[in-house]
């Protein structure tokens, strides 16, 4: 019986070729994307479980009162994790982890920068990694250094080489005791490289005892069942008792944030873990869905238009005596047959697409054939398309009176056309939902990227400093203003697309007594203001020699109160400094909040990075060229690594950017899948309506006037569609929109563009069809019937 189900099925599939194409076309179109966006939210779940304690590590947050709003960071304390070690039982291992940095190392010849994390000894009880080399031993020992598998071929062109010596900032030697497989890239602590904490240097003895400075990151591993709620409590208790009043750690709270939120549940708001990732994860899930659901929508409805070449097959079957149920069966066989066929194909074309998807969002994304549940998932994708898209066609085929249709009077009328209606209309609600959320989201990024940053990034390059930089920054300057191309140079402590200092200890006269203001601050020389291109409201940038003095920005001097700043004295720790110059609001942290007060201290002596501006008319890549020259001419010792800064804050957007990208293929392929639809829907019409098409002709109607009655119909089902989806794509956004506090106005200009656009092309759908109809020769026609 079941052979015989699928030879009909499989003759009528290749008897209707036109039919068959199109609705295998849709599935496999609405099953690639549903498989790519379910491989990536596979890829999202999957962050970090290479850790062997997943289910019980976790990073300590805490919430702060920054200048009356509760700010929540994982800025903690050296001496914690040892702390909590020793003092909680729940507590089975602590690391104390810095938050990265760039680390010069060098063997023979070989010089490479990687990304180092400096560590206390319980790193590898905590996190999970596969030594190739060496053991986690090697964190014991201040001399060692432990390389992923890449850094050592890169350094060494081999990964053996534990005992070798290596060189490390140009500054020290140290010797290589351990080599580990690379930190997968769906790991939130990323590194190339570790470096142990030296407890004999004075650095590390006097962060000791430091419970006030915080510049660690600290990560637990608990154990199973362990009381979290309580343990949060009495970590504040531990650090209020060693700190006192003086960490302002100590007037907030703490967060147990546990590995399994750290990528997808990474946002906080007014101290509470709000979401983050997740929710673009769960919105791609329902569109993985709803495409799949849109291809099952087409197969219903080109299922149930040629209900009228399938009648008599009804009819006929059934007065041989075939049950309603074999029928339903024969028709649910089809419809599996095409969905097979379309699952492979859909295949193929992930396989085809996945280098390109992978790179487009920047991850291996991998197909988890290992996985059990894979198999189980594809196994319901194809079952449940199957019956989703032949359940209504079949029980609608099935139910058809054989009398009626043998003697030729069965005719559906036009109450058979509304589900067919319903579904088309549904089908371009959820397309124009989906374009109207792309374009908000790019006019989002698009404002974002271009509101007023208090400084100009264009023609802005930084470039990694050093020391020999550093002793020779007037020489590098000079040399640099010399090549012509250079208006002007500077250097900051950090990087100007960052903020990463912040200090509470700032006092001056007629402060609050219990003031609490919490401020960025970074390390500066003379002509700040110059290179980066930002107002100075009051006072001067720095000048050469202004030992001691500051400059704030417009946010810090109001959150201050102080009037007629400039002048103005301020303590910081145990120094005086003068208040030199008030400069204008830079963006230098999340471009969608407002900007954070800063303190800007001069310095002249070290610095992190040189900030160089370009003349607006300068040949970049020459003046690359020529500031990579004077670079090496004065830091040989050191690779010349540069960043344009207007790139760099761009990078800021890389989430948004992401979603916008993946909303621009996946609602451009869900219109395409209607629009198949659309127009297999149109031909089984105009099929139907051929006979009055000729006599219409022979009457005198032209074609235009036969296109618009053929057109109408459908096309009205796109202006209801319209008026549906604007309300739920304007609700929709506007949710979406109040994640930011920096945003766009949604205006009723991108809904009349949605609009537009969907109307020309279910237009172009429609008429490619109903053209061909209203050229036909009526002569031909009528003399068929």
């Amino acid at each position: 019986m079941i052979y015989s189900y699928i030879k009909i099925a499989f003759r009528n599939l290749v008897r209707n070729k036109a039919f068959s194409f199109i609705n295998i076309a849709g599935l496999t179109i609405g099953m690639c994307c549903t498989i790519l966006i379910l491989l990536w939210v596979h890829n999202e779940r999957s962050w970090d479980k290479n850790n062997s304690r997943y289910a019980d590590i976790y990073h300590i947050f805490c919430n702060r009162n920054f200048n009356g709003e509760i700010s929540t960071g994982p800025d903690m304390m050296y001496p914690l994790a040892a702390a909590l070690k020793a003092d909680f039982p729940e507590v089975q291992h602590a690391v104390a982890v810095n938050f990265g940095e760039t680390t010069l190392f060098t063997s023979g010849d070989k010089k490479l920068n990687r990304r180092t994390i400096t560590s206390s000894p319980e790193l590898f009880d905590v996190f999970t990694a596969d030594f190739i080399q060496g053991s986690k031993a090697a964190l014991s020992d201040p001399d060692a250094v432990i390389l992923t598998e890449s850094t050592a071929r890169a350094l060494f062109n081999q990964v053996n080489v534990v005992g070798q010596p290596i060189r490390v900032n140009n500054g020290r030697d140290a010797i290589v005791k351990a080599v580990i497989k690379d930190v997968p890239r769906n790991s939130t602590l990323q590194y190339e490289a570790v470096i142990p904490y030296n407890p004999s240097s004075e650095r590390v003895l006097e962060a000791s005892s430091d419970w006030v400075n915080c510049s660690n990151r600290v990560f637990l591993a608990l154990q199973p069942g362990a009381n979290t709620a309580a343990l949060e409590k009495n970590i504040l208790k531990l650090v209020a008792r060693n700190a006192g009043h003086e960490n302002p750690t100590t007037r907030g709270s703490i967060i147990l944030h546990p590995m399994s939120k750290w990528r997808l549940y990474e946002e906080f708001n007014g101290g509470l873990n709000t979401g983050g990732r997740i929710r673009y994860v769960k919105l791609f899930s329902w569109v993985a869905v709803i495409i799949l659901v849109i291809a099952c929508v087409n197969f219903m409805n080109l299922s149930t238009a040629r209900s009228e070449k399938r009648a008599k097959e009804v009819g006929i079957r059934k007065t041989l005596g075939s049950e309603r149920k074999q029928l339903l069966w024969q028709f649910l066989t089809e419809s599996l047959l095409l969905t097979i066929a379309a699952f492979v194909l859909a295949v193929f074309a992930v396989y085809a697409f996945l280098p390109g998807f992978s790179k487009l969002l920047n991850a291996d994304i991998l197909v988890p054939l290992n996985e059990p549940r894979t198999w189980i998932l594809v196994g319901s994708i194809i079952i449940s398309t199957g019956v989703l898209a032949g359940s209504y066609p079949a029980l609608y085929l099935s139910g058809f009176n054989p009398v009626k249709v043998l003697k030729g009077t069965y005719l559906p009328g036009r109450s058979a056309l509304l589900p067919r209606k319903i579904l088309v209309t549904s089908q371009f609600i959820v397309s124009i939902v989906l374009i109207s959320a792309t374009l908000i989201i790019y006019k989002q990024i698009h404002h974002v990227q271009n509101r007023d940053l208090g400084y100009n990034p264009d023609n802005l390059i930084m470039v990694n400093s050093s020391r020999d930089l550093d002793k020779n920054f007037e020489a590098v300057k000079n040399e640099l203003n010399a090549t012509g191309m250079v208006a002007s140079v500077t250097r900051t402590s950090g990087p100007v697309t960052n903020l990463f200092g912040f200090t509470s200890g700032i006092s001056w006269a007629g402060a609050p007594v219990n003031t609490n203001l919490v401020i960025g601050f970074i390390f500066a020389d003379n002509g700040l203001a110059q290179t980066l291109n930002t107002a100075v409201i009051e006072g001067r940038d720095f000048r050469q020699g202004d030992t001691n003095t500051v400059m704030f920005n417009k946010e810090a001097i109001r959150l201050m109160g102080l009037q007629q700043p400039v002048g103005k004295e301020i303590t910081w720790g145990s120094r005086k400094k003068r208040i030199v110059g008030i400069i204008d609001n830079m963006v230098m942290t999340s471009p969608y909040e407002a900007p954070s007060p800063l303190m800007i201290a001069y310095e002249n002596k070290w610095s992190g990075y040189m900030d160089i501006r370009l003349k607006d008319k300068a040949d970049v890549r020459s003046a690359v060229a020529a500031i990579g020259n004077v670079y090496k001419q004065y830091s040989s010792d050191y690779p010349f690594e540069y960043r344009f800064v207007d790139e760099a804050f761009n990078e800021k957007f890389a989430t948004e950017q992401l979603i916008g990208k993946l909303s621009v293929i996946f609602s451009g392929l869900a219109i395409f899948v209607c629009c198949l639809g659309l127009f297999g829907l149109v031909s089984f019409s105009i099929e139907r309506r051929t006979r009055e098409i000729g006599i219409r002709k022979v009457l005198g109607a032209n074609v235009s006037q036969l296109l618009v009655l053929m057109s109408k119909e459908f096309l009205w089902l796109v202006g209801i569609a319209f008026l549906v989806a604007i309300p739920a794509s304007w609700w929709a956004m506007s949710e979406w929109l109040t994640n930011f506090s920096y945003r766009i106005t949604i205006q009723p200009v991108i809904f009349i563009v949605v609009g537009g656009l969907t109307l020309i092309i279910a237009l172009v759908t429609v008429s490619l069809n109903a053209s061909k109809a209203a050229l036909s020769n009526p002569v031909k026609t009528l003399r068929s019937d």
